[in-house]
């Protein structure tokens, strides 16, 4: 919907930020199903799979690098969901697909089982927000794209291969267990993660282990999340219910700034406000002194 004054065409979305009202943002689904542009193709269960690992993209101006540009309907998409300023890179071995670029949609045509392709591609328009596989479904591609493409992700990238059933089709070099599918090159990266938690000296930290921060696995798709990944560490908050945590007693388990932080949750002005804040807490703190007292 547009109005037009003084000779410019104003959007709705416009019109009712200029009046301060808020416009509710559409879901994935729903820009799907409202779609009237160019054919999009997709899974009906993926769309949950891409709210919970991309909506924290949305007006943020991301670049986005798509493998299979196929009919161009899912670029439209994704240009509606993320909102203005979103920039989307096409990787497509079909020629016609050229014929489907536009502003801020670039369109490269050649074959995603090429790495020199991809690190031109990279070098050209990256680093990306997102990297999504839609292409070839063959699992020697999806394994070529991550392991070249992975280190042009930015921090807080994520990487989404879907279609993956392929990897259970023999006639796409699929089978259950066969070593060399995408869902089998997955596995050992379950192992990575979590290389920091050993303590055997024949299993360390990769550069994986340093870098993914998380894995999505579901019925079809893979979702790889890039960060900065460190050691876990722990913190406290609140105060010991028993007299022991962790198997210790507790003036042993609790560090030096924890024990400061309860001497001043104990100061008179603190228990004051407990009990004018949350005098249910407060009861139930006394019922257990009074119990373990007797």
């Amino acid at each position: 919907m547009t109005r037009r004054g003084q000779g410019r065409t104003i959007s709705y979305r416009a019109l009712m930020r200029s009046l301060q009202i808020a416009v509710p943002k559409r879901s994935l689904r729903e820009i799907f199903d409202r779609h009237e542009g160019r054919l999009i193709h997709k899974v009906d269960h993926y769309f949950p799979i891409y709210e919970r690992h991309l909506e924290h993209f949305r007006g943020t101006s991301p670049t986005v690098l798509e493998i299979g540009v196929a009919q161009g309907g899912s670029v439209e998409m994704w240009h509606e969901y993320f909102g203005r300023g979103t920039v989307t890179v096409g990787l497509d071995i079909d020629p016609r697909s050229a014929t489907l670029a536009g502003r801020r949609r670039h369109v490269v045509i050649g074959d995603q089982s090429d790495p020199d392709v991809l690190l031109r591609i990279a070098e050209e328009f990256g680093p990306f927000d997102m990297i999504l596989d839609d292409g070839s479904h063959r699992a020697e591609h999806q394994i070529t794209l991550i392991e070249t493409l992975w280190d042009h992700l930015t921090d807080d990238g994520v990487l989404l291969v879907e279609d993956l059933h392929t990897d259970y089709w023999p006639e796409y070099g699929g089978g259950h267990l066969r070593p060399d599918t995408f869902i089998e090159r997955v596995k050992p990266l379950l192992d990575d993660i979590n290389a920091f938690n050993s303590k055997e000296s024949d299993f360390t930290p990769t550069h994986w282990t340093e870098t993914l921060t998380g894995i999505g696995v579901y019925d079809s798709v893979v979702v790889l999340e890039r960060g900065s990944h460190k050691p876990f560490t722990t913190s406290m908050a609140g105060r010991p219910s028993f007299d022991t945590v962790n198997g210790l007693p507790w003036s042993e388990a609790l560090t030096d700034e924890h024990r400061a932080r309860m001497d001043e949750m104990n100061t008179p002005a603190r228990r004051i406000r407990r009990a004018v804040l949350h005098p249910r807490l407060v009861l139930d703190t006394v019922r257990q002194r009074l119990r373990r007292s007797k």
